[in-house]
């Protein structure tokens, strides 16, 4: 039983890793990637600035998400379907917020899943709780002003 457990694992883990690979053709996979808060200084904005200035040349959507967080797991595959409708417009990201707890009490995150939506100019918008996706899409449009 343990081998066949440690086998499945090891599929679901090998289909993971090639979900997220980016391949350059018509085909490209478009993801969602796990960084933590030093890397969100480099790749997003300063979180911890006075003031937000985005570094990012594409809008970001950050997913603030923790591994036991079943609405959390339930919208993983979701925002993947979603990321694929940008073409790599937009960028998306997900963060742990049991192993980054100092970025989530700076976005006040009390729940989650809980997406971060930043366009290039203006302040972020955060949205909270499990939606279809035709909804994340419609929110974030609107915070884009797409």
């Amino acid at each position: 039983m343990k081998r066949i457990l440690f086998a499945l694992l090891l599929a679901l883990a090998a289909m993971s890793v090639n979900a997220q690979q980016r391949v350059d053709n018509p085909d490209t996979v478009y993801t969602v990637h796990s960084i933590d808060q030093d890397r969100f200084k480099d790749v997003i904005a300063d979180w911890g600035a006075a003031d937000w200035n985005m570094v990012s040349p594409r809008p970001v959507v950050v997913d603030f998400y923790a591994d036991w967080c079943m609405p959390c797991r339930r919208l993983a595959p979701i925002l993947r379907d979603v990321a694929q409708n940008y073409h790599g417009e937009v960028d998306f990201y997900r963060i742990n917020v049991d192993d980054n707890p100092d970025i989530a009490s700076a976005f006040e995150v009390r729940s989650i899943p809980m997406l971060l939506i930043c366009p290039l100019q203006g302040d972020p918008r955060s949205l909270v709780g499990l939606y279809t996706m035709q909804e994340y899409i419609r929110v974030i449009d609107q915070t884009l002003k797409k």
